[in-house]
């Protein structure tokens, strides 16, 4: 079965999301952005009559379409949240190489790297293992 997209898009005086599949002849709206993606595989499956489970897994939503700069603080939001993935990462691999020094060069037990670390031993254990 074909990839058909659709774009989403809040009516600014009912409040109620809208959901126009491109290509067909086919709208929806819902309450929410989960009912409105709903109905529009519904609506999708009565279009094609096919079963709506057939048509899951082929119809795509694009991003909702919002004012500029709702968009603008999405990607912020997203670039933050991109950086802060990064940085938590970057702390797991020191924290792993701090426990493998401690364990490894300095000798100390699981339990007193744990200490050190302000994790559980076997936190020290997972981290050694990993």
């Amino acid at each position: 079965m074909k990839t058909y997209h659709a774009t989403l898009e809040l009516d600014p005086r009912s409040g109620q999301w809208m959901a126009d599949i491109k290509g067909l002849p086919v709208h929806t709206w819902g309450r929410t952005l989960g009912k409105v993606k709903e109905y529009a595989h519904e609506a999708l499956a009565v279009h094609l009559d096919v079963d709506v489970a057939d048509v899951r897994g082929h119809l795509k939503f694009d991003k909702p379409q919002l004012p500029a700069p709702v968009l603008e603080a999405i990607e912020v939001a997203e670039a933050a949240r991109r950086e802060a993935d990064t940085a938590s990462g970057r702390a797991a691999e020191a924290k792993a190489a701090a426990a493998r020094a401690l364990v490894r060069e300095a000798h100390l037990s699981m339990r007193d790297a744990a200490e050190v670390l302000s994790v559980s031993h076997q936190r020290v254990q997972q981290l050694l293992a990993g």
